[in-house]
């Protein structure tokens, strides 16, 4: 496959119209349709033939090496060089001015010299000035295609704090730029997060490791280049909610803890610093109740009741 027809399977592949990429590249849609038509004639010089090319091919996520290859194979650079010279007159034309043609050359000769000297001579001194050297600036894409995978599917996907959704994340339109930060989260697992250079389209692999089991990575689908994640704080994990009725003593109190069914589940002196845990609707009979202090759920703990008196109470 020739760099036009692929250049125009991918685009198509992509549901790209040329204008689509058109204003994405700032390249003209007529140029576009020229080079997918391989129509050199339609285009400018051949530098900015490449230049397009290049741009085009980044713009579609392709590599633009094997498509400039291909450009120079089938259409060779065959610009001629000419030079031309008063000694590339015909022989009979030489000969026709052959007599006067040394004295008509010292004539010249005297007068440009005499010339030359006059010109200095009225001319102050200056310096020549260099020409500036026209270099072609690398056209950048406007925007690129970010494509990425992960292991487990189904992570989330964020590019510069925004939320991307969940991997996998398929030819992302976003601005083309050196520098951009890439985070990948799943639940379980260690988080990757790391800078990403998005001047061209990129295919990114993340493998998500179990917590605990070393780093995230990311693989390169284009070049197979692999890089760890940057050191990611991990969230401790929430706290397990607590049920049931938590009964905390600051002092020494006797207690009778009845279950929902009946049952007693404990009677007797617990002192200061105990703490136990009894299922929900216990009925809780205290000889102190102010040092008692009683949590449900979780919830924050209450005071049973006044100090020194005895309380009945379900929770």
């Amino acid at each position: 496959m020739t760099f036009g027809a692929a250049l125009k399977q991918a685009r198509e592949a992509q549901g790209d119209e040329l204008a689509d990429v058109s204003a994405r590249t700032r390249i003209r849609s007529e140029y576009l349709r020229a080079i997918e038509a391989e129509n050199l004639s339609a285009l400018p010089e051949r530098a900015l033939v490449r230049s397009y090319i290049t741009t085009y091919a980044r713009d579609l996520a392709l590599d633009p090496a094997p498509l400039l290859a291909d450009l120079e194979e089938l259409y060779p650079d065959s610009t001629p060089t000419v030079q031309r010279s008063y000694l590339d007159t015909t022989e009979p034309a030489r000969r026709g001015c052959g007599a006067a043609l040394p004295t008509l050359l010292a004539i010249l000769l005297i007068g440009g010299a005499a010339g030359y000297s006059f010109w200095q001579s009225r001319t102050p001194a200056r310096t020549a000035a260099k020409a500036p050297v026209e270099t072609e600036e690398p056209v950048l894409p406007v925007n690129v295609n970010l494509t990425v995978e992960s292991l487990p599917d189904g992570a989330k996907v964020f590019l510069d704090n925004r939320e991307l959704g969940r991997a996998p994340i398929r030819s992302f339109p976003t601005e083309a730029r050196k520098g951009a930060v890439l985070r990948v989260e799943y639940g379980g697992r260690m988080p990757f997060k790391q800078n990403i250079d998005l001047r061209q389209g990129r295919h990114l692999k993340v493998r998500l490791m179990p917590l605990n089991m070393g780093a995230s990575i990311m693989t390169d689908a284009m070049t197979g280049q692999v890089q760890e994640s940057l050191p990611v704080p991990v969230p401790p994990p929430p706290p397990v909610p607590v049920k049931g009725v938590t009964v905390t003593l600051s002092g020494a109190s006797w207690m009778r803890v009845t279950g929902p069914d009946g049952v007693i589940l404990y009677e007797g002196t617990l002192p200061a610093g105990t703490t136990r845990t009894f299922p929900n609707s216990s009925l809780i009979r205290a000889g102190n109740a102010g040092v008692v202090k009683v949590s449900v759920d979780g919830r924050a703990a209450e005071t049973m009741g006044p100090d020194g008196q005895a309380l009945t109470r379900r929770y």
